[in-house]
């Protein structure tokens, strides 16, 4: 780590998140995963997708949303979001318990958070339609595949009944990468854990598992994608001829709590 700044972590407010969405789109730039998603039809667009889902996650009774701030300027550096599986409500940690969350925005991540919906609800001829054209989309099939490995991983590693806590998302600006903002933000959730003495469960990108690793995350599992195999096209023209898109590794870690000294 080379010049560590002067960071502070604090609560994520609605009004951080077209620039927590910045830091998202920004720090995947350059994952191979998402440049190869960008070349669909409908092309993967972080930036686009990224406010609704912090949205959903700031409004959600079991996520702690978090940014981390840097001292000097004031400004977001990186932000995290933490999922609180089995816990209480009133048992969430929360750095500003006087934010009110907004309603009816969070989606569950479980299936048995899951209500049911009523008889006779269908899908709606948008949805329909969406899913057609879904079937002709290749990466949309592995989008598919890959949700379905991590949802078994989730039911596997955090069935019914479990308490523990999981990464829901963790982005740091590229500027400010290898300069403890990550780390910082992934201590508050370390720290958290070995307080309540429950483990922490994440599904790591190709770049970011390193990180982990030096916070005592230990791989549980692996996804080895072939993107070439799912690519609609292949890499762009700059990088060559030759060029492929190559192997993608989602890693499956798994924290244990240490014990209080």
């Amino acid at each position: 780590m080379s010049n560590p700044l002067p960071i502070t972590i604090q609560p994520a407010t609605y009004a951080d998140i077209p620039a927590l969405a910045q830091i998202s789109g920004d720090s995947f730039e350059e994952d191979r995963h998402t440049q190869m998603k960008g070349q669909r039809k409908k092309p993967y667009n972080m930036y686009e997708k990224a406010p609704g889902e912090i949205r959903s996650y700031m409004s959600s009774e079991k996520c702690v949303v978090l940014k981390a701030v840097d001292e000097t300027t004031g400004a977001a550096l990186g932000w995290s979001c933490w999922g609180f599986r089995g816990f209480e409500a009133a048992e969430i940690p929360r750095l500003d318990p006087g934010q009110k969350k907004e309603k009816d925005v969070s989606l569950p991540f479980f299936k048995d958070e899951i209500a049911a919906k009523p008889e006779g609800e269908g899908k709606g001829e948008e949805e329909e339609e969406e899913q057609e054209e879904d079937e002709e989309d290749i990466v949309k099939k592995l989008e598919a595949m890959t949700d379905a490995d991590m949802k078994h991983w989730m039911e596997t590693l955090m069935p019914p009944g479990t308490k523990c806590m999981f990464v829901v998302s963790l982005s740091v600006a590229p500027a400010f990468q290898a300069r403890g903002v990550g780390s910082a933000l992934l201590k508050w959730g370390t720290d958290t854990a070995d307080n309540f003495g429950v483990f922490i469960w994440a599904h790591s990108s190709e770049s970011a598992w390193t990180a982990y690793a030096r916070h005592g995350f230990e791989i549980v599992g692996t996804l080895d994608v072939n993107l070439d195999v799912w690519a609609p096209k292949p890499p762009p023209k700059e990088e060559g001829p030759g060029a492929i898109w190559g192997h993608y590794v989602f890693r499956y870690t798994k924290r244990l709590p240490k014990s209080k000294e």
